[in-house]
């Protein structure tokens, strides 16, 4: 910077110059941004506020996909329920087979396991009728509507699972996109706290000189600028 300091026509307005960058100065390191206003770095701003927008656009493309991935979970949640219950009736239906076993009280629970195994079928695969069959008299049909659940079961949960480690990965590109977006704002209008720093104290050393030296001058003609001090 090549400014003289010595002309005593221009010292005064100097002294305002310098009080005035110190001060722009001061607010950037207070803010944190070195782009406070438009009048900072215009294109700088525009730039800035481009990429906040592309910011903005992955943070909410990223909640879209993580709100899939958790109707997703609330679906698989549903389809573990489904195979407790087909577990169970699984089992009641071997025990139907048993010269000790009662087929009155099997049938009512099979019953009530089917129940509920439909109204959670309804919510979550659409299909209020997803079992039926099950009869504690005849184990035989009994077991192969029970594994035809399983396997429609699996192959929801499986699909499911595939879907969620695909969302998972958008997520992530999603994210790293953001990320590196962000560190590209973060260049533009971030404050540079060691250079700023440094600046400020350069100017701070040519604030006061300049003070000093219009003080000496405007004592030699009996006037003192207390004021600036």
């Amino acid at each position: 910077m090549n400014l003289s300091i010595n002309q005593s026509s221009s010292t005064l307005s100097f002294i305002e110059r310098q009080n005035k960058e110190r001060e722009e100065k001061d607010e950037k390191l207070a803010s944190g941004k070195k782009i406070n206003s438009a009048a900072d770095d215009p294109a700088g701003l525009q730039i800035a506020t481009r990429l906040t927008s592309q910011i903005n656009g992955y943070q909410q493309e990223s909640a879209n996909v993580q709100d899939q991935v958790n109707t997703n979970n609330v679906q698989e949640s549903g389809l573990g329920a489904i195979n407790e219950s087909l577990q169970r009736a699984n089992v009641l239906s071997i025990q139907s087979g048993s010269p000790l076993s009662d087929p009155s009280a099997i049938q009512g629970e099979l019953d009530q396991l089917t129940e509920q195994i439909n109204a959670v079928a309804g919510e979550i695969l659409g299909d209020p009728s997803f079992l039926s069959g099950l009869d504690a008299s005849d184990p035989t049909t009994t077991q192969a509507a029970l594994e035809d659940a399983f396997a429609s079961v699996n192959e929801s949960a499986s699909a499911l699972g595939a879907e969620n480690n695909a969302l998972s990965s958008q997520i992530s590109t999603y994210e790293t996109a953001r990320v590196n977006v962000s560190e590209s704002r973060s260049r533009i209008e971030d404050t540079d706290y060691a250079s700023e720093t440094s600046e400020k104290e350069s100017l701070n050393v040519i604030l006061q000189a300049a003070i000093i030296n219009k003080k000496d001058e405007e004592s030699r003609k009996g006037i003192l600028i207390n004021q600036l001090v």
